[in-house]
């Protein structure tokens, strides 16, 4: 066992690897309510603390990624579910009158399609409007695909929101006077990018192939400018626009 001052002398060596963060105890010293660390031990401390928090983060956005992903497919099938509500096929008798010698009438089943204009040409997106204030049979309008600038395509596409009754009224009194239905009035914004002229694929769902589409863009209170609607397909009207704003979609035919 060792004497006192062999004792003195092994405390001197700990207390200098202490101070020269060495050796780092597992137990801090603990001074009123401070803990007291080495440089070393507090710097591998604050390392082993933000290494935690790291990793907190990366559980908690996986978390969230496999929410959105589930999200997605749950609109996904509401918008499949109600294509199929929209376009459900119906068994239905019908009485067919055979001339000839005794008139006769035979009953034949014949299946016929209930149509109401919704399309599922593309996968259903969140950012999409569904409804309009004031507005009878709202067509879903939403981002169909990313921009188109400068015949680029880019990672970009407008946020859509909702838009108010004062400016659907404003869109019914436009569609009057061009003879043309409103389907959607949408809200439209373009938050960090910068265009001229930006191509964009707005998913109208209930858009068909032959259908006429005119699209005008609130440029003022009660002033509406039309903007060039480049192709009509099944799902889709894509338009060529100065910039981000109030959309209306009318049906012309």
């Amino acid at each position: 066992m060792p004497n006192g001052a062999e004792r003195g002398i092994v405390m001197k060596k700990i207390i200098a690897l202490l101070l020269a963060g060495a050796l780092v105890m597992s137990t801090p010293i603990m001074a009123g309510a401070t803990v007291i660390r080495s440089p070393r031990a507090e710097e591998a401390y604050q390392r082993g603390k933000a290494e935690g928090a790291y990793q907190e983060a990366q559980k908690t956005n996986e978390y969230l990624k496999s929410e959105i992903t589930d999200l997605k497919s749950q609109i996904k099938d509401l918008y499949q579910k109600i294509y199929e509500l929209q376009n459900k096929k119906v068994d239905v008798n019908v009485t067919v009158k055979v001339k000839g010698n005794g008139k006769k009438k035979t009953t034949v089943k014949k299946t016929v399609t209930t149509n109401q204009g919704y399309s599922p040409a593309s996968e259903p997106f969140i950012n999409t409007v569904l409804k309009a204030p004031g507005l009878d049979n709202v067509i879903p309008v939403g981002q169909g695909g990313k921009l188109v600038i400068g015949g680029t395509k880019t990672r970009a596409t407008f946020v859509m929101r909702e838009t108010t009754s004062g400016k659907v009224d404003s869109a019914k009194i436009l569609g009057a006077q061009i003879g043309g239905s409103v389907k959607n009035v949408v809200e439209t914004y373009a938050p960090g990018v910068r265009f001229s002229t930006a191509q964009v694929d707005f998913k109208v769902y209930g858009a068909h192939n032959g259908d006429i589409y005119r699209v005008f863009q609130m440029v003022s209170k009660g002033n509406w400018q039309e903007v060039q609607v480049d192709e009509v397909r099944e799902g889709h009207v894509i338009c060529t626009v100065n910039k981000a704003g109030t959309f209306a979609f009318f049906k012309m035919n």
